[in-house]
């Protein structure tokens, strides 16, 4: 047992797992028939409804036992992941509704880098990305985590064109996709890949619906495959997305 490192990436059974609390009671009751302790994050007022509850928009694991999250962080919450034993950091960016005002913690950590557009990274996560030997990486996708789906530390998903351009340059093999417009997320158009799945084991990752509603489901399939990754779906009909799963702690 302990924690996560490198963040993401579990390399045993998870037992603790961030979600959105407004994932449904069946996703939430298969996840815990794993074994798995359930972290929920409660909406914030700062954020707009759609990703109020996200997990990728008010916390971001920088390794092991570190966790930054925005000033306003549910008490509930950070008693929980204290509990566990994170030092949880509060960051100096107050979130906003607006965009880019609400992307400071949504921080796509792949492997050694973290992709991010630079200009809004909230001050703290960018010292302790420094601190940690996190290179960064700018992109101008401000929802860098929502955009990516990792697959192993050195190979991702995106349907981000900056986003996979830099990842290709900095060395990952990425699975660059067309905006999958079947991924639900209530009050917008569609969701982002990023936000739909999770590992929870060693090369085990689920997802929040069904990868089949993908409008390439085949070549995500292959691609998991190539990088020897397993899936699980959650779901049997549509994919939505709720922000990622995060695992911490195995």
């Amino acid at each position: 047992m302990g924690f996560i490192h490198p963040t993401l990436f579990p390399d045993d059974s998870v037992t603790l797992l961030v979600i959105d609390e407004r994932m449904p009671t069946d996703m939430k009751q298969t996840l815990k028939e794993h074994g798995i302790e359930l972290a929920v994050v409660p909406q914030s007022k700062q954020l707009q409804p759609c990703v109020s509850a996200h997990p990728d928009m008010q916390l971001v694991h920088i390794r092991d036992n570190i966790l930054i999250s925005h000033p306003h962080l549910s008490p509930v919450l950070q008693e929980k992941l204290e509990g566990y034993g994170f030092t949880v950091i509060a960051g100096t960016t107050a979130l906003k509704a607006e965009y880019p005002f609400d992307i400071a913690y949504n921080v796509a950590i792949i492997g050694k880098v973290a992709f991010h557009h630079l200009r809004y990274t909230d001050d703290v996560v960018a010292r302790y990305l420094k601190k940690c030997s996190i290179r960064t990486v700018h992109v101008n996708q401000g929802y860098a985590k929502c955009s990516i789906l990792p697959v192993t530390p050195e190979s991702l998903i995106t349907s981000d064109p900056t986003i996979a351009r830099a990842a290709a340059e900095n060395g990952f093999d990425v699975l660059f996709l067309p905006p999958q417009t079947k991924i639900r997320l209530p009050g917008v158009n569609y969701g982002f890949i990023g936000g739909t799945g999770g590992f929870i084991d060693k090369d085990l990752i689920v997802f929040t619906g069904t990868l089949e509603a993908l409008n390439d489901a085949e070549a995500v399939k292959t691609f998991l495959m190539k990088h020897g990754v397993r899936w699980h779906n959650l779901g049997n009909n549509e994919l939505y997305d709720y922000g990622g799963l995060l695992p911490l702690y195995i």
